[in-house]
């Protein structure tokens, strides 16, 4: 059985491997991808600094995967997504990452279902969860830059204040901070010293964290340079909007806290109670995915909780 288990894994991996090289070959990397590849190769490495052993795990990992032609091209597709996260993980890691979630995933599920349930939801399963787990990292860190950018231009306007011109003042600004928006800043001002223009590095800013206060400061810039007038007062008024705003996005957010709350519990419930009743009593549900009936069933069941999940998510978010 344990053969039978593996010699399927390994052709479902292989299946999809060759499904993604086709896929690879007919389209290959985009424009993204080629430019960050080509900015990686500047990149500098700090030496001496102590790596956890995970860590150093996780590299050797990636660097395998670099070495399969395939598995390097397979990776690359996540490179855009994770340069919004920052760059602190390379695609081949995040696809070892991957790779160890669908074992997990269909481990797991093996322990509790048929094998054939197993592999069919875990590896699948894992390969999801782990893209849910990237996307919810994402818009924590664009929730952090859009919280923190008032505070930092408000340091810059008072650095303007005293007599700074507006580079000095974004690096004061970023020089002590390490978060988001220091990160990001700091990013644009490598930039600009490389002979790019200050107004398009923070235009790709706000594209790469989907930030419209972003644009809207390079927007408020670049109307200061063409029109003239006071700099200093133009960023206060940027500024407080972005506060102002940022305070109603946290006031709607708390209005909708009860409906969000109950769309977890209503998603939740009905997996969680068949895990529940497998648990205690294996044989009761075992109909549902041995019989036609049954899987006909799981499949109405599948499709009412999807549809049920998009309304409620409709339901309960409000665009500010």
């Amino acid at each position: 059985m344990v053969i039978l288990v593996m010699a399927v894994v390994f052709g479902a991996g292989a299946a999809f491997l060759a499904g993604w090289t086709a896929l690879d070959t007919a389209f290959g990397r985009t424009p993204v991808q080629r430019r960050l590849a080509l900015l990686r190769r500047f990149s500098v490495r700090v030496s001496g600094e102590r790596v956890p052993p995970l860590r150093r795990l996780l590299t050797v990992a990636g660097r395998r995967l670099e070495a399969v032609p395939v598995l390097a091209r397979l990776a690359a597709r996540d490179e855009a997504t994770l340069d919004r996260l920052g760059g602190a993980t390379r695609p081949a890691e995040w696809l070892a990452v991957r790779f160890a979630a669908m074992g997990l995933a269909a481990a797991v599920a093996s322990a509790l279902f048929p094998w054939q349930f197993a592999l069919l939801a875990g590896l699948p399963g894992g390969y999801a969860v782990t893209g849910a787990v990237l996307r919810t990292r994402i818009r924590r860190r664009e929730q952090r830059f859009g919280d923190d950018l008032p505070g930092a231009l408000t340091l810059m306007t008072s650095s303007l204040r005293a007599g700074f011109t507006l580079h000095q003042s974004l690096e004061a600004a970023v020089r002590d901070d390490d978060g988001p928006v220091a990160a990001e800043f700091r990013r644009a001002l490598a930039e600009t010293r490389i002979g790019g223009s200050f107004e398009d590095a923070l235009d790709r800013v706000g594209e790469r964290m989907r930030s419209p206060e972003t644009v809207w400061l390079v927007m408020a810039l670049r109307l200061q340079r063409e029109v003239g007038g006071s700099l200093v007062d133009v960023m206060q008024t940027t500024a407080d909007t972005m506060r102002e705003r940022a305070h109603l996005k946290r006031h709607v957010r708390a209005l909708s806290g009860e409906g969000r709350l109950s769309a977890w519990v209503l998603g939740s419930m009905p997996p969680l109670t068949a895990l529940g009743i497998h648990l205690v009593q294996p044989g009761y549900l075992r109909p549902l995915w041995t019989t036609p009936q049954g899987l006909m069933l799981l499949a109405i069941a599948a499709a009412g909780m999807t549809a049920g999940v998009f309304w409620l998510r409709a339901v309960v978010r409000v665009e500010v």
